[in-house]
């Protein structure tokens, strides 16, 4: 009954979640569970059906297709090497089913006119060479950069956008993934940015700025203390419970971050913000770099990127992939002899800013800072040990603060010091 189907490509199989239309829900392949409730026992159920209960009666549909076109699409379950993904249901020589809405084709249409407005070739809906990436738009770049602009406005786990950047890396391209939720799990997964939410219409007319709101990172450096050039220690988390509470080690720090977070950002609505036209042909002609730290990923300034590399040291090679641990079905295995990743993710660990941290060095070994006077004399500190440099000499004839030599005072009494 299944054989007169048409797969869809290796990398649009990994469309995720597939929607459950008798109980109304969203069904996750990642997870043995579904995601739900008795759902090993559904998927055994499913499974049964294959062969036996034509496709549309199965109860499967794309939540893609019903949520941006208000169609009903069919989806069957299909095995790679053990894992159960889902495909649209369309017969041999059907062209593939598009489940795009009109603010994902707005996009694509406006930075392909933008790329070429700039002297970049760009294509819509080009595959890659392999074969396994279709690419939303393809744009030839300088030097030979391939730059492959996709935007995403609809569900997909993290496990799905790992295997579509892993098709695009491996044909020689470069990226850019185009969020506009902060909460879409393709966010520092895979090189990206975020835009606003914007309708169709507006996105359309070229001379509409479309604002950089995240993914763009900048590299800073410097004393991690209130007088210093962060903002906010990377390494320690704000505390709700205790609000006022220092957020600095006294330590010095070389880190990533959003640029938006940055010292240097400047208003929201500043009109010299980076927009997703200036991104987009700035990456093409190579002077923004996608980069990975620690399992996040982000685009820096090419003036940067020599520092970026550093700290970071050499690009690493791409490791060679590892045979998946789910070999054979699913319903041969028993959830309690799973690893625990297989039967649902991990939690992430908590970090505790937006900050990619790159180098970190102590207190005691960074180099004093020496204040000096107008005539560029050294300050001496004061003498009550609170560590600021003096701002007058005492009756004695020692540096020391007013407020310092008063806490003293009040604390030991003024014959202690005259003793």
């Amino acid at each position: 009954m299944d054989g007169d189907l048409e797969l869809d490509s290796d990398e649009e199989l990994f469309r995720n979640p597939v929607h459950y239309e008798p109980a109304g829900i969203n069904l996750d392949l990642d997870r043995a569970d579904l995601g739900v409730p008795y759902g090993e026992a559904l998927m055994a159920e499913l499974l049964r059906m294959r062969k036996r209960v034509p496709v549309e009666q199965r109860g499967l549909i794309c939540p893609d297709c019903r949520n941006a076109r208000g169609r009903r699409v069919a989806m069957y379950l299909v095995e790679r090497n053990g894992v159960w993904l889902a495909s649209h249901y369309r017969k041999r020589g059907e062209r593939p089913i598009s489940h795009e809405s009109d603010e994902h084709l707005a996009r694509k249409e406006r930075v392909a006119k933008d790329s070429e407005d700039h002297g970049f070739a760009a294509t819509i809906e080009s595959s890659a060479a392999e074969g396994h990436a279709r690419l939303d738009v393809r744009i030839s770049g300088a030097d030979g950069i391939v730059l492959g602009y996709e935007p995403q406005l609809s569900e997909q786990t993290a496990r799905g956008m790992r295997a579509r950047e892993g098709f695009r890396r491996r044909g020689g391209i470069r990226s850019v993934w185009d969020f506009a939720s902060p909460d879409h799990a393709g966010v520092g997964i895979v090189p990206y940015v975020r835009t606003p939410d914007l309708p169709a219409s507006v996105i359309r007319v070229q001379k509409n700025p479309i604002q950089i709101r995240d993914g763009n990172f900048v590299l800073e450096e410097g004393r991690c203390s209130p007088s210093g050039a962060l903002d906010r220690c990377p390494e320690i988390a704000y505390d709700p419970e205790n609000p006022t509470a220092t957020g600095y080690c006294g330590g010095w720090q070389r880190v990533l971050v959003p640029a938006h977070l940055s010292s240097g950002f400047a208003r929201p609505d500043d009109p010299a913000n980076l927009t997703l036209t200036q991104f987009i042909v700035e990456a093409a002609a190579g002077e923004r770099l996608p980069f990975q730290r620690d399992g996040q990923h982000g685009w820096l300034p090419v003036q940067q990127w020599q520092k970026y590399v550093e700290a970071n040291g050499p690009i690493a090679e791409e490791k060679k992939r590892a045979p998946s641990v789910r070999e054979g079905f699913r319903r041969d295995r028993c959830t309690e002899d799973r690893p625990a990743s297989e039967v649902r993710a991990e939690p992430k660990k908590r970090r505790a800013g937006r900050a990619i941290v790159l180098e970190t060095r102590t207190k005691e070994s960074v180099a004093p800072e020496v204040a000096v006077d107008a005539l560029g004399n050294a300050i001496p500190l004061c003498r009550f040990g609170c560590g600021g440099p003096a701002s007058m000499s005492g009756p004695e004839g020692l540096p020391e603060h007013w407020s310092c030599r008063r806490k003293y005072e009040e604390t030991h009494g003024s014959a202690d010091m005259a003793a």
